[in-house]
């Protein structure tokens, strides 16, 4: 009975035409595409294919991602994994096996693009990394990584900025970028490195003639739609500003933002909706959050209130945020005073802000990505 099954599906496949098979292979889940790739070695071939990862993740863009979640371990002697994801219609946490924590370091997350992350800490490891079907690629390592070891050999200080990750639009190529202040001149100069993927080897060009925040959660780089952005300290009174890196002509420029005076540990910028947004909270516990629209217009979107929660008090830095679902609802990550990490949904219809997961307090990362079959 297997044996006749067996043949009558093999029949049925090669009586299918490829490009239907093509067609609705691109229509299904992740999953359900690995599984189907074992089929045959003309379906296999199809899926890895350029062309089918390109369309598939085209047609896959929802407003509904995936969150991927990380950060340090905290108790080292626990076998806690390093990251977790999320699915957006399930709403449980997976664990993601695939990597290992290295031991004695924490792992950082980059921002995703195209469904991939990279995965470093700041002196050794580097990776980029499919959430989605596990795919991972070790890459060499950066010049300021090598630093940080040799600093921290000689008890001198090292330096955490925090690596960027995005694609050139016109040439579809990703790039990675480590921009951080020179050690030679930390006053008003920095240092860029780029990683070429086709040649697997860092490069370095010309860097911004403005410093950057590289001290906390404010420095993570943000990249929308073929740039990469940073803000920039507060210096002599001057109110906090925004640097862009274009990553086709490698050069950078400086970016206003629409906010008035606040403190610059008081503003953070993110990507929602494939937007860039900046947001600051104000003194009364008031988060507002502008997006980037496509004429180069900055928008008020969301006002959310946390002068009073029901889950905690705020801390009066801003929250992360990390994804719109259904146009209406907006995940954030709310670390409480007392370490407490929770997922909340605000409502931009009603403005209710309520809790949907507690998360475990050594994942103080979220990041939201695309289900994809990319590999670079």
């Amino acid at each position: 009975m297997k044996e006749k099954r067996k043949r009558e599906a093999i029949e049925v496949r090669e009586r299918l035409p490829h490009v239907l098979v093509e067609d609705i292979l691109q229509r299904l889940e992740i999953k359900s595409i690995v599984r189907f790739s074992c089929v045959s070695k003309q379906w296999n071939s199809t899926i890895k294919s350029r062309y089918f990862v390109s369309t598939h993740l085209a047609r896959v863009k929802s407003p509904n991602p995936d969150i991927l979640l990380g950060g340090e371990l905290v108790h080292e002697s626990k076998p806690y994994p390093c990251l977790r994801t999320l699915g957006s219609h399930s709403g449980s946490l997976t664990d993601v096996k695939y990597i290992a924590k290295p031991n004695n370091r924490s792992l950082v997350v980059t921002g995703s693009c195209d469904g991939l992350v990279c995965i470093y800490d700041f002196k050794r490891v580097l990776y980029v990394f499919n959430p989605s079907t596990r795919w991972c690629r070790f890459l060499p390592r950066a010049k300021i990584q090598k630093i940080n070891c040799v600093r921290e050999n000689l008890n001198c200080n090292s330096k955490r900025p925090f690596l960027g990750f995005g694609k050139d639009t016109l040439t579809s190529n990703h790039k990675m970028v480590w921009l951080y202040n020179s050690f030679e001149n930390p006053h008003g100069q920095t240092t860029c490195e780029v990683f070429d993927f086709a040649t697997n080897t860092w490069r370095y060009v010309i860097g911004s003639r403005h410093l950057i925040c590289d001290h906390d959660f404010k420095s993570h780089p943000v990249y929308s739609d073929g740039s990469l952005y940073w803000l920039t300290p507060q210096l002599n009174d001057k109110e906090t500003k925004m640097i862009c890196f274009d990553l086709h002509a490698e050069v950078f420029q400086r970016t206003e933002i629409p906010i008035d005076y606040v403190w610059p540990h008081r503003i953070i910028i993110c990507s929602l909706n494939n937007r860039l947004c900046v947001s600051a909270m104000k003194i009364n516990g008031i988060q507002d959050i502008w997006s980037l629209k496509s004429d180069k217009v900055w928008e008020k979107t969301h006002s959310l209130d946390l002068s009073f929660t029901a889950f905690g008090e705020y801390s009066g830095v801003p929250l992360s945020l990390v994804a719109i679902f259904d146009k209406t609802q907006m995940l954030i990550l709310w670390q409480s005073l007392d370490n407490e990490v929770l997922l909340l949904v605000e409502d931009t219809e009603t403005d209710l802000i309520i809790p949907t997961v507690c998360i475990p307090k050594y994942l103080d990362q979220a990041i939201s990505f695309i289900p994809s079959l990319m590999t670079i």
